[in-house]
């Protein structure tokens, strides 16, 4: 194996833009500005670096799929119809070298009536990463939470095997798999910028990848997902300001009473 070939994707997640961005994200990047996620219900874009003779293939919660022709570097899923998530699946083939990069991506549309269970639990490449589980509808990732991961090589778990977790913001962090495949990282709370109290839409993007060697082929593969700065970060004095609200409420509607009873009196 060339070491360009595995150099090609590492680069790409250490280093912004990584290696599936959204065309938004992109754009903040460029301009140094925080990414934003602006939950839109459309087709979704993607810059992936490194795309000739890479093999795209857009799989729907039914597992029927379509192969997905880049434009200038971009990606498009497209409107499936249906609701749920949806996984775009990067592959390039080298022969003694397999790439791959997956990403899971919530679609708005009637119901699809399957679960997401049935999409993880379906095999998309020979290596690959899952999320176990993956965020509930409406949900997301957020820093300062913990989410379990499960490695599989031809739908075989791997146990004590290394998986590293990458941010966008410079973060890093490697852990082995449990004898059940499984490991659990805690997203990191590495946003700049952040002020205690203030609300902040800042996204960041968050890659979980590996390697695996099988006779004379070597596997490398990303799981690529988006983070957002945790709640919890204004959360806390909104609630803090919502009690203090209730207890001048209360004070005020006792003082009342109290007033009335003496006048009675």
């Amino acid at each position: 194996m060339k070491p360009s070939k595995l150099a090609i994707l590492v680069a790409a997640v250490m280093l912004p833009p990584t290696g599936v961005v959204s065309a938004d994200e992109e754009q903040n990047l460029k301009s140094k500005k925080p990414a934003v996620s602006h939950g839109h219900r459309g087709a979704k874009t993607f810059h992936i670096d490194h795309l000739d003779g890479a093999t795209i293939t857009y799989i729907k919660p039914d597992l029927s799929s379509q192969t997905i022709t880049p434009v200038m570097g971009k990606v498009t899923m497209p409107v499936s119809g249906v609701d749920n998530y949806h996984a775009l699946v990067v592959e390039k083939d080298w022969g003694d070298h397999k790439e791959v990069i997956i990403r899971y991506q919530y679609m708005f549309g009637r119901p699809s009536k399957q679960n997401p269970v049935k999409l993880t639990a379906a095999q998309k490449s020979e290596f690959e990463i899952v999320p176990d589980p993956l965020p509930r509808e409406h949900y997301r990732y957020h820093s300062q939470q913990t989410w379990g991961f499960l490695a599989r090589y031809q739908g075989e778990l791997l146990s004590n095997h290394p998986l590293t977790l990458t941010t966008s913001n410079g973060s890093q962090q490697t852990l082995h798999t449990d004898e059940h495949g499984r490991v659990s990282f805690e997203i990191p709370d590495d946003f700049p910028g952040l002020t205690e109290g203030e609300r902040s839409k800042q996204t960041a993007q968050l890659t979980i990848s590996g390697e695996y060697q099988q006779n004379d082929t070597n596997y490398s593969t990303q799981l690529v997902a988006d983070y957002r700065v945790n709640p919890s970060h204004w959360q806390s004095t909104e609630l803090g300001l919502l009690v203090l609200g209730i207890g001048f409420l209360a004070g005020g509607y006792l003082g009342q009473n109290l007033k009335k009873r003496d006048k009675k009196a």
